[in-house]
């Protein structure tokens, strides 16, 4: 297995930590307390709001977590890497190019999508299944 520079968090994390899931928030602070500042994309966070989470523990969560914002050429890399990927969930594929490009483990639950992407990436999919 190949050393990962860091961590990226999917809807699937976000959720968890949300609901208050446990193995989440010790990942989360073992992260933080050895200087890795885990990934979001800018996707994963309005599908994680969008779906009437506990706000407050979402915004904890996030507040010590880098959001990647996505430009024309990162949607555009999206949306071609989701086309042939065969897949519309555009939140996955958008994680797992993120953890591609920055080489990062991710931690979500959405297999199947990340799987397809990160294979046509080159990247093998280091996952923390949540």
């Amino acid at each position: 297995m190949t050393a990962r520079d860091g961590l990226a968090y999917g809807v699937g994390a976000l959720r968890a930590a949300a609901h208050g899931d446990r193995m989440v928030w010790a990942l989360h602070r073992a992260a933080l307390s050895y200087g890795v500042v885990p990934v979001v994309a800018v996707g994963a966070v309005a599908e994680a709001y969008r779906t009437g989470v506990r706000k407050d523990r979402l915004d904890a969560l996030l507040s010590g977590a880098e959001v990647e914002p996505l430009g024309r050429e990162g949607a555009q890399r999206i949306g071609e890497l989701a086309s042939r990927a065969g897949t519309a969930d555009l939140v996955a594929v958008s994680t797992a190019e993120l953890a591609a490009r920055r080489n990062l483990a991710i931690v979500s639950t959405r297999q199947a999508a990340l799987r397809a992407a990160t294979s046509l990436l080159g990247h093998d999919l280091v996952q923390y299944a949540v």
